[in-house]
């Protein structure tokens, strides 16, 4: 096991180390938390400009880490990176022309594909004015319709060959396996 650097000042005793260190041991930034806990004791013993040119983190960035662990009482948890993900994702904006189109194509014909809608739209645009989108972009309006449940559901038809019936076949439920990789039964029949 690797050597975790605690600062001495937020944690007396062995029993709270342990509970400090017990915090990441299964974390799932376990790796980068180690790291960052590296630099800071790297930045303590040998300063800032050797702590830059060895791992290239600024001064601030270092002091930032310091100042998350003080206000997390020195739980090494709190060195995990946050969500970089944009508060405010980009959203698709589909001119309302091709909106309306695609919708009443696929309602007229609902298992159209993008590669049938797309030339029946190039024509409609051309003549509209409206400048005419691409093959892939269609296939992403109209995944983006069906999630929000804007083109009627496809379903498959077939014929019955005794009844000369009309069936809509539903897609049958994916079963998943009981058993993956790491399951162990704990009851009798569990694998029944």
């Amino acid at each position: 096991m690797r050597q975790i650097y605690v600062a001495v000042s937020s944690v007396k005793g062995y029993s709270h180390v342990m509970k400090y260190l017990n915090d990441i041991t299964s974390h799932p930034q376990r790796e980068c938390i180690e790291q960052r806990v590296e630099i800071i004791k790297f930045f303590d013993d040998y300063g800032k400009d050797a702590a830059r040119r060895a791992f290239g983190k600024s001064r601030s960035t270092v002091y930032l880490w310091k100042q998350k662990l003080k206000q997390a009482g020195g739980k090494l948890s709190a060195l995990a990176p946050g969500n970089r993900a944009p508060i405010r994702k980009r959203r698709r904006i589909v001119d309302p022309f091709v909106r309306d189109f695609i919708i009443r194509y696929r309602t007229a014909h609902p298992r159209a594909d993008k590669i049938t809608i797309t030339p029946a739209l190039a024509a409609a645009c051309e003549s509209a004015g409206v400048r005419p989108v691409s093959e892939s972009t269609v296939g992403r309006i109209i995944h983006d319709f069906k999630e929000r449940r804007l083109i009627p559901k496809a379903t498959k038809l077939s014929i019955n060959g005794r009844s000369g019936r009309l069936v809509a076949r539903e897609p049958r439920a994916i079963s998943r396996k009981i058993r993956r990789k790491g399951f162990t039964p704990k009851l009798p029949g569990d694998l029944v």
